[in-house]
């Protein structure tokens, strides 16, 4: 993961679009442990999926 979790939802409330092209946002591990990881109950795996969808509705290019 290049940004934590605290910092990915940070920048999608600052609505910084390089959310979209962060290596976590695209890990498949970081998906799976989302669930597991908000003590406030935020959907995290909603939240990745929904960003995830953004960016190829924008046709942004992943450089995994």
């Amino acid at each position: 993961m290049d940004v934590t979790f605290a910092t990915l939802i940070q920048m999608v409330i600052m609505d910084d679009d390089e959310v979209l092209t962060t290596r976590s946002l695209w890990s498949d591990e970081a998906l799976k442990s989302a669930p597991h990881l908000c003590a406030n109950q935020l959907n995290l795996e909603a939240v990745m999926l929904a960003l995830r969808e953004e960016a190829k509705k924008r046709g942004v290019r992943i450089n995994n």
